[in-house]
């Protein structure tokens, strides 16, 4: 369960498979989504991917707060979330994480 009153501060950057109308559409919905994993570490998992902290100055993206917590065993610099539970849902292909701000860099 989430508790409102905690929250921390994550960050994407821009990339091909994060596109500035990506960007835009999850500005307009305050919602981080993301897909199943195509590269080496293939998955037919859905997960919403981030980094943990405030996006590295002069990088290109976003940076989100949620109080929603990241999967369990997500490494300490990463943060995942899957599944359909509180604050997060599967739906077309995509994890959808519900945030509280978002915010675009630069």
């Amino acid at each position: 369960m989430s508790n409102t009153n905690i929250y921390r501060t994550y960050y994407r950057v821009q990339t091909p498979t994060q596109t500035e109308q990506d960007i835009e559409m999850q500005i307009n919905s305050l919602e981080i989504w993301g897909k199943a994993a195509q590269n080496v570490f293939q998955s037919d998992i859905p997960k919403v991917k981030a980094y943990v902290g405030k996006i590295p100055e002069g990088k290109k993206g976003i940076e989100f707060t949620t109080n929603i917590p990241p999967d369990p065993n997500t490494p300490p610099h990463l943060a995942y979330w899957s599944g359909n539970r509180e604050g997060v849902k599967t739906e077309g292909g995509y994890a959808k994480l519900k945030v509280l701000t978002i915010t675009r860099h630069p």
